[in-house]
């Protein structure tokens, strides 16, 4: 099974894209996706990203536009942090791999998928740029999903 754990602050405008982002491709999903969408990461997914039957884990979240170029979808493959010195309210994904590894005894692979955020402000909906970058994003989830989840057979 795929864990796929989306999160950010929906009220404020473009921080929102990855919990928007596991909510659009969780419903399209086959059973083999788990979806998790939340506003921070909390130590408490570290049970669940241990769990046995989870074969890799997917974070979905927004970043900061740097610069008018910034590629607006962005993967990252994930590295367990070697130690987790402190546990306060900020989590990276990172780190609660690490946690899980060091609680559970598992971190499964692990992917960052982040989409380039214009509008950070106060509101609700995304900004214009960011709608139009799910449709790459969800492409970005779909391949990784399908090299750990093979398609069914199709019948003869």
């Amino acid at each position: 099974m795929v864990l796929l754990i989306g999160y950010g602050n929906t009220l404020r405008r473009d921080d929102g894209a990855g919990v928007v982002l596991t909510e659009m491709f969780a419903q399209g999903a086959r059973r083999e996706v788990r979806a998790i969408v939340t506003q921070q990461l909390l130590p408490e997914l570290a049970e669940e990203i241990a769990e046995p039957c989870v074969k890799m884990v997917i974070f979905c979240d927004a970043i900061q536009a740097a610069g008018p170029d910034d590629e607006p979808v962005r993967l990252k493959r994930l590295v367990s942090l070697p130690v987790v010195t402190t546990i306060g309210h900020q989590f990276s994904p990172e780190t609660l791999m690490s946690l899980a590894e060091r609680l559970y005894g598992a971190a499964p692979p692990s992917w960052l998928v982040t989409v380039t955020g214009h509008d950070f402000g106060y509101g609700e909906g995304l900004s214009e740029k960011v709608r139009s970058s799910l449709a790459v994003a969800e492409d970005t989830l779909r391949c990784l999903v399908a090299e750990i989840t093979p398609a069914p057979a199709t019948a003869p």
